[in-house]
């Protein structure tokens, strides 16, 4: 009974450090707010070229050249806008972000989950933005990927799509 218990240790031991395969290391919870960040809301939405993942976002940076919102003021804010992170969303979808920074460029890694998609696992958008000198962020590029659900294709990030 004992060698039992002590394999039954070790295996919630083992299971336990197993990180989220989907979730960044060091990535937090992205929380809908409850009132939307001061200044005008970006009225487009992201183009994403499907064979290569890559997103372009028409009017995003003249938006904030013309009004200087203050949701530009932030990576994390700046990138949930852009995405159209602040909902409302169909279903209860899971969000993390994680920030950091490359060449003195802002890099946020958006990851969703719970699509209620049954062959897409998660989604990820990696967007990289400029600091302006009005302490405004700007979007320089990004691009989407997947994660297929088990059976259903790739099980990386990819921009290949799910079957």
């Amino acid at each position: 009974m004992r060698r039992a218990g002590a394999s039954i240790v070790l295996l919630l031991t083992l299971v336990a450090g197993c990180g989220d395969p989907v979730q960044q290391s060091g990535a937090t919870p992205w929380k809908i707010p409850i009132s939307p960040a001061a200044g005008e809301r970006w009225p487009g939405k992201i183009a994403i070229d499907r064979a290569t993942g890559k997103i372009s976002a028409p009017g995003f940076n003249d938006l904030i050249d013309r009004s200087s919102p203050g949701w530009a003021g932030a990576p994390d804010t700046a990138a949930a806008e852009l995405l159209g992170l602040n909902g409302p969303f169909d279903g209860r979808p899971k969000i993390s972000m994680l920030q950091g920074t490359e060449q003195d460029q802002a890099v946020v890694t958006a990851t969703i989950t719970n699509l209620g998609d049954d062959s897409v696992d998660a989604e990820r958008y990696r967007v990289v933005f400029t600091g302006g000198q009005d302490s405004r962020y700007r979007f320089a590029s990004g691009e989407r990927t997947f994660k297929c659900r088990s059976g259903r294709g790739h099980q990386d990030f990819d921009v290949s799509t799910c079957s």
